[in-house]
């Protein structure tokens, strides 16, 4: 499962992540997947800013909770471009563990937890969606 992924982005297990009891809370995993499509649409986009011609904006996430995990540790989310629309596209993520005795890549990590999303293109200036520009679209292409 992992090669399905051509993106990734590595976090680490903060104990500040985890709740009352003593796994990582529901709302960490969304902070790793913020992070993952962050990383995403910096490496495809670019730096946000008014010269860059339109916005981007999160429409909907599902995330599918596997496992649980616990402090400390390290996270490795992939991800990868499912589907790409007139103004967005939709991006799925798949979320691995590493314990700390174990460092990522030294063997397969363990899969706690999926997502998709969906970003919406817009104009910047009246923040209502837009067209995809042909260049952004060929650049989550070469990321499907």
């Amino acid at each position: 499962m992992e090669a399905d992924f051509p993106f990734w982005t590595d976090e680490k297990v903060r104990i500040s992540d985890t709740d009352h009891n003593g796994h990582v809370n529901n709302t960490a995993t969304g902070q790793y997947c913020e992070a993952g499509r962050g990383e995403l649409m910096l490496h495809v986009a670019g730096s946000r800013g008014a010269g860059r011609g339109f916005a981007m904006a999160v429409a909907r996430v599902a995330i599918d909770y596997r496992r649980e995990i616990h402090w400390p540790g390290r996270v490795r989310v992939g991800s990868r471009v499912a589907r790409i629309g007139n103004s967005s596209l939709t991006v799925q993520q798949a979320l691995f563990w590493w314990p700390p005795k174990v460092p990522p890549g030294s063997a397969p990590g363990t899969l706690f937890a999926t997502a998709e999303s969906v970003m919406v293109i817009m104009d910047p200036v009246t923040r209502k969606s837009m067209p995809m520009p042909d260049v952004l679209r060929e650049r989550f292409a070469a990321l499907a």
